[in-house]
């Protein structure tokens, strides 16, 4: 069973061929090509038999139906994806996948299918650093363009006019942990807690130092299982969680994903660090001194303990969470709490 109606792949189909006499003929499933993406959906192979002007051909397809949602009050993850592609792919210097159909609503798109020459796993210290001279190149193309983005207002801005939202999110995610005492790595320590406690009644302070780096367009969950390998081309998938703000969170979120999916990478967070320095500073002109780069690095880690992994940590079922609490708490939590500790100081209260 699809979840769309033959009328709405047939329009889909018409617009991606540029063929009103399209019809379809058949629709079967399809082995699944090894496309990233997973992290954000389900995904099933399509194979669709049409008849056109040409005659008869068939083509592959993935169908994605999005999982999980955004917070409440923000767009879905599939209305953000569809967006994306819809409105902005043509001008992302990062290649993307062609949207054939999807619902208004975010539940299902169907995407042209494309398979990886090279699987995550196997990524080599090249591919990493193409990855991140990509995301530089979409955040100088959308570099201090908030005001224009705002006609898109599917896309995140978790700093500006979402900021309230995220930071209810993570108050009352901290709150479900302590009353359910659970999960133990954070539940577990007095000192992990007053830690929060310090980032929580501090957030302002951590959105302000952010607020200090000019926005762009992010991609919210750059990894390179949202990256297929063609010819040499890097293809981004994945943008459910598109977003407006600083572009330090995209790499921020980069190098956490790449620690978490692959804990043995072939080049080191320094040179990736660097990489993308130079890379700003070439295309937009800004250098940061490695103090101004570490101080922004450590508020984006602390940002994104508030914005997503509290309410991950919060929401997840301990059969699911608890074997990777340990992973957990060495590549997030410590290191956003060793932050916190580092730039931020305990209110006096006289």
């Amino acid at each position: 069973m699809w979840p769309f109606s033959n009328a709405q792949l047939t329009a889909g189909l018409r617009r991606y061929f540029a063929d009103p006499t399209l019809h379809i003929r058949a629709c079967s499933d399809a082995v699944r090509p090894a496309v990233p993406g997973d992290t954000q959906g389900a995904i099933r192979g399509l194979r669709i038999d049409y008849a056109a002007t040409g005659g008869q051909a068939s083509v592959e397809t993935v169908v994605k139906q999005p999982r999980g949602t955004t917070r409440r009050g923000l767009a879905g993850t599939g209305v953000r994806e569809a967006g994306l592609y819809r409105t902005l792919s043509a001008l992302v210097p990062i290649t993307t996948p062609a949207l054939i159909a999807a619902d208004p609503a975010g539940s299902w798109l169907v995407l042209e299918a494309i398979e990886s020459d090279v699987a995550p796993a196997a990524w080599g210290r090249e591919h990493y650093l193409e990855a991140v001279r990509l995301l530089a190149a979409t955040h100088e193309r959308f570099w201090g363009l908030a005001e224009d983005l705002s006609v898109f207002d599917w896309l995140s801005r978790a700093l500006s006019t979402d900021f309230d939202i995220y930071v209810l999110a993570a108050v009352n995610a901290v709150e479900r942990m302590v009353a359910e005492d659970r999960p133990r790595v954070i539940t577990g320590s007095l000192e992990v807690l007053n830690t929060l406690g310090l980032l929580l009644t501090q957030v302002e302070r951590v959105a302000e130092r952010l607020r200090t780096v000019p926005s762009t367009l992010l991609h919210g969950d750059y990894r390179p299982s949202n990256v297929a390998l063609v010819d040499g081309d890097q293809i981004a998938f994945g943008w459910g969680l598109a977003a407006v703000g600083p572009g330090l969170l995209d790499l921020c979120a980069f190098i956490d994903n790449c620690r978490w999916d692959q804990p043995n990478l072939p080049l080191t967070e320094p040179e990736i660090w660097s990489t993308y320095r130079v890379e700003m500073q070439a295309r937009v002109g800004i250098a940061w001194s490695d103090a101004d780069f570490e101080e922004l690095m450590d508020y984006a880690r602390m940002w994104r303990l508030i914005q997503d992994l509290l309410e991950w940590a919060a929401s997840s079922p301990p059969a699911v969470f608890d074997p990777i609490a340990a992973r957990f708490d060495t590549l997030y939590l410590q290191p956003a709490l060793d932050a916190a500790q580092r730039r931020l100081r305990p209110a006096l209260y006289l």
